[in-house]
């Protein structure tokens, strides 16, 4: 049952990002201080293969990113080593799509960061928390973090380590 929770929470978050793409009105201010460098899937897809033996996947297409994850039915192994996420590789010529992300799906307000640098967001379906990070400027990890509380844990540290990667070389 635990599975098909995380399948579902994934396809969710999928539809709710994807219904949120043309909010601008309200969109946040992204990273004040981005690194300025634009990556590609393939770039993230090699990283997490190097990294973990697995390959991502392209799931949910939208003409203004690339949704990359382990699938809809990851292997229970996976699901406790990374949790459950998606990765949205943005098109850098849409800015918007990238403030999309970083807007809270139930209110249309720009997500607040918090001292890590993360951005949070309560999904309302599930009553816990999504963690949002950016990475150069335009991947964005979007991360079901399982608790009432927004908190991270160690599955969230592997990914961050695995993307934060891809920017400091």
């Amino acid at each position: 049952m635990g599975r098909r929770l995380h399948v579902l929470l994934v396809a969710l978050l999928a539809v709710a990002l994807g219904a949120g793409c043309g909010a601008t009105e309200s969109a946040p201010d992204p990273d004040p201080e981005p690194d300025g460098l634009v990556l590609s899937s393939q770039q993230v897809s090699d990283e997490f293969r190097e990294e973990t033996g697995r390959p991502l996947e392209k799931t949910a297409p939208d003409p203004s990113w690339e949704q990359l994850g382990f699938g809809l039915d990851p292997p229970p192994r996976v699901l406790r080593e990374y949790g459950t996420f998606s990765i949205y590789v943005v098109d850098d010529e849409s800015p918007e799509a990238l403030e999309s992300l970083l807007t809270d799906k139930a209110t249309g307000e720009p997500l607040e960061q918090d001292g890590e640098g993360i951005y949070w967001e309560r999904d309302s379906l599930s009553n816990t928390w999504v963690a949002h990070s950016r990475y150069g400027e335009n991947v964005v990890l979007a991360w079901f973090s399982e608790s009432a509380k927004p908190e991270t844990d160690e599955r969230w540290e592997r990914l961050d380590e695995i993307l934060a990667g891809l920017t400091t070389g």
